[in-house]
């Protein structure tokens, strides 16, 4: 089978800018000029040949000096109109003189043609012969109409000519005394005005409203050819009857033809790579002969740009029998959209550093596919690796360590990196425990071994915790979660008993469960006695370090234990269910404190918004929305005051209420973020489909970022996917001046973190705000 070929990064060529009114009408006048130039040769021709025959006509009546002196001056004239006609045709005149200047040779010609022709209607009054006279009058009648219908492009030079032709005769038969030609006098008076003033006026008038449609149809067009090419969105018409597919600009752009419109339909499907032509062909007949009204799906083609994504969607108008009569085929070119996506992919679901499967992936394995046994592993004393000899070695030991894995393991079971010195293994087909011991005790011989980097000799050992489904002295449970659970239980077991060694789970192994549920007791207890307080962290803009709000942070001072981590007592609470109800007490406090300090500031100052933490538990197990509406209301809090931040794991997890749950958010006027972006538990694919506004780049990849190149280049394209996408991005654990100076640098707007303030109480807070307005108030030197 053939190589597919890269996506192309080749655009479409830019379509040609639409002429402004003024551009429009000078081309349109340049049209005309050229017009009556290209008219003059035939008309003058025509004049002369006139002319010499009415000179032939009048000689037996007229005086023949006179006649002779008119019939030489209107051929001389007429020669040089045609000299001046051919310089400008051919003799690179158009070139050398403007417009406005031919236009003024035009109206000059006009005023010798109407002076010559005007002269022979002087001849009516001294010829007596009636046929004569009739001659002469027919002969000035026809050279006006001739004129009108052969050099009237030019605006103003008819009716010109008209009264100078005319106006000599009509004086004639005006003065004449003789009631008939009195009469006739008057009558060539109408016939001018209807002819060479009236007639021409409507025509010019038809021709300019015929251009005026023209040239709005043509813009129309331009411009709905330029929205397609902005939108990368071509369309095609197939008609059945005719045969033929009729092709918009930007259609045949995408496809590479140079007709708009092809007559086989095999030349449209053949831009189809071979491998989908068959799918999507059978797709559109399974369509037609269903009956259905519109079809969708995406495919590849291999087109003028190379080869390209494209999202068809077909539309099918039927006959009263039920035959197609017409399809009408838009393309939209989504080779980006999908590069980003196959790019968001390989972040979400594999881990940077080492290749593997990251906690994303690994989560999605746990809960699409069979799983017998789950495996944790983590390195014992590697913190010491990462403390002594940095993190750049501490990066190439996990790599080795992760190499060694997969040299332990089949191809079907599943290696990830959950996260730092952490990994897990699936086993997804049957093994029994005497398979599971001798699997464990090879990856603790094997990831114990020593490792050569840099001319340094490292020693690190594997604990294993392993938890079973079926197996005797194991978990029969089927819940993909708790194996996970108590895999992890297993590997605090092993790594409390001595480290470098496996611990299968088993129903006595329980130390831990009753911490947890002392820790559980103790959690119910600080929430009934107010033992928790909300402090807040300072968000700022890294342009000015203007405080532009607060991550709200809860903190627990337990009277025996002292200050308990929130990485203690968290999971714990969410496990619990106490998340809720603690979560909800968080949100009420943070929409207090951001009602006060929105009321207290300044008129005209941007407001604080405040980021609150949401647990899974509050989206799919209770009524959030009823909650935040009730916090909101309660406090006086505006929504938009108000941002929640939700965690990734929600994204991948849910189970069909979150998406829904954060439309409602969103519609109430909150702002959505994902926190901890870009830890491993990354849903990226997902971001498009939810509403999210905000992404919070993880305090654990600011450590390294102007020192380690691969943590500053995670760092740069997780801020250039943001962006991309159009989100807000937010820097959390910013502590160096050289960090927030690289995160402005890349365009990261949003950061918090121990440089611009830790998390304080409330009154704390709000002495900074007093402090930094008065900072802002006081008048510099």
């Amino acid at each position: 089978m053939t190589r597919t070929p890269e996506p192309s990064t080749a655009a479409p060529p830019e379509s040609r800018p639409l002429r402004s009114d003024a551009e429009d009408a000078a081309e349109w006048s340049s049209r005309l000029l050229l017009s009556h130039y290209q008219h003059t040769p035939q008309a003058v021709i025509s004049g002369m040949a006139l002319s010499a025959l009415i000179a032939w006509v009048l000689w037996g009546t007229a005086p023949h000096a006179r006649l002779v002196q008119w019939l030489a001056g209107v051929e001389t004239m007429m020669a040089l109109r045609l000299l001046v006609a051919h310089y400008f045709l051919y003799g690179g005149g158009r070139a050398r003189w403007s417009m406005r200047q031919w236009c003024a040779v035009a109206h000059a010609q006009t005023v010798l043609s109407g002076v010559s022709w005007g002269t022979l209607g002087l001849f009516y009054a001294v010829i007596d012969d009636h046929a004569a006279r009739t001659a002469l009058l027919m002969t000035l009648m026809g050279t006006c109409a001739g004129s009108a219908a052969l050099i009237g492009s030019i605006r103003g030079t008819l009716p010109v000519f008209g009264v100078l032709a005319m106006g000599p005769l009509i004086g004639v038969l005006l003065t004449r005394g003789d009631l008939t030609q009195v009469y006739m006098g008057a009558a060539l008076v109408y016939y001018v005005y209807l002819v060479m003033v009236k007639g021409p006026s409507r025509i010019s008038g038809a021709m300019a409203e015929q251009h005026a449609n023209r040239r709005d149809r043509d813009r129309l067009v331009a411009r709905l050819e330029d929205a397609e090419r902005v939108g990368q969105m071509g369309h095609l018409i197939w008609n059945e009857a005719a045969r033929c597919s009729t092709l918009s600009a930007e259609a045949q752009r995408q496809l590479g033809f140079d007709s708009p419109t092809v007559d086989d339909a095999r030349l449209l499907w053949g831009r189809v790579i071979e491998e989908d032509r068959s799918r999507v062909i059978q797709l559109s007949a399974q369509a037609l002969a269903r009956g259905d009204r519109e079809l969708r799906f995406d495919t590849r083609i291999l087109g003028p740009f190379g080869l390209r994504d494209l999202r068809v969607v077909q539309r099918f108008d039927y006959d009263p029998t039920g035959h197609a009569t017409r399809t009408m085929t838009t393309t939209q070119d989504i080779t980006e959209l999908k590069a980003t996506q196959r790019e968001l992919h390989t972040l979400a679901f594999q881990d940077v550093l080492t290749g593997l499967v990251n906690r994303a992936g690994f989560t999605q394995r746990l809960h699409d596919r069979p799983v017998q046994a789950v495996l944790m592993l983590d390195l014992d004393h590697f913190k010491y690796v990462n403390d002594t000899l940095g993190h750049a070695t501490g990066d190439r030991l996990l790599v080795m360590m992760a190499q060694r894995l997969g040299t332990c393991l089949r191809s079907q079971d599943t290696i990830a990196r959950l996260g730092g010195d952490e990994f897990a293994v699936l086993i997804h087909d049957a093994a029994d425990h005497g398979q599971l011991d001798r699997i464990a005790r090879r990856l603790v011989e094997a990831l114990s071994a020593p490792c050569r980097i840099d001319d340094h000799d490292i020693f690190v050992s594997a604990s294993v915790g392993i938890a079973v489904r079926g197996c005797d002295g194991s978990s029969t449970t089927t819940d993909p979660d708790t194996l996970m659970q108590q895999a992890d239980t297993a590997l605090f077991a092993a790594k409390a008993g001595g480290r470098s060694r496996h611990q299968f789970h088993s129903e006595d192994l329980s130390q831990r469960t009753r911490d947890r549920v002392t820790l559980e007791a103790d959690l119910r207890r600080g929430l009934s006695e107010r033992q928790f307080s909300v402090h807040f962290q300072p968000k700022v803009a890294l342009a000015d370090g203007r405080i532009v709000g607060a991550e709200a942070l809860l903190r627990w001072h337990h009277p025996e234990r002292g200050p308990v981590s929130p990485d203690v007592f968290i999971p714990v609470a969410e496990d619990s269910g106490l998340i809720v109800a603690i979560g909800a007490w968080v949100l009420r406090d943070a929409c207090a404190a951001a009602a006060d300090w929105n009321r207290a500031r300044a008129p005209g100052d941007p407001p604080l918004r405040i980021a609150v933490n949401l647990s899974p538990r509050q989206f799919l197990n209770h009524d959030l929305i009823g909650t935040v509406t009730a916090a909101l209301a309660r406090t006086g809090c505006r929504a938009e005051w108000i941002e929640l931040e939700i965690t990734e794991r929600l994204l991948l997890d849910e189970r069909g209420q979150a998406g829904e749950t954060l439309d409602g958010l969103r519609a109430m006027g909150l702002t959505l973020a994902i926190d901890d972006f870009g830890t491993g538990h990354s849903a990226l694919s997902y971001l498009t489909k939810y509403p999210i506004s905000t992404l919070k780049i993880d305090k654990s990849f600011m450590r390294d970022i102007t020192t380690r190149s691969d943590q500053a280049g995670v760092v740069r394209a997780i801020i250039s996917m943001g962006h991309s996408l159009q989100l807000d991005l937010v820097a959390e654990g910013v502590e160096t001046e050289e960090q927030a100076c690289f995160l402005r640098e890349q365009g990261c707007a949003l950061a918090q973190g121990w440089l611009f303030g830790r998390p304080m109480p409330r009154h704390d807070f709000t002495a900074l705000l007093l402090a930094r307005a008065a900072v802002e108030l006081t008048p510099t030197a």
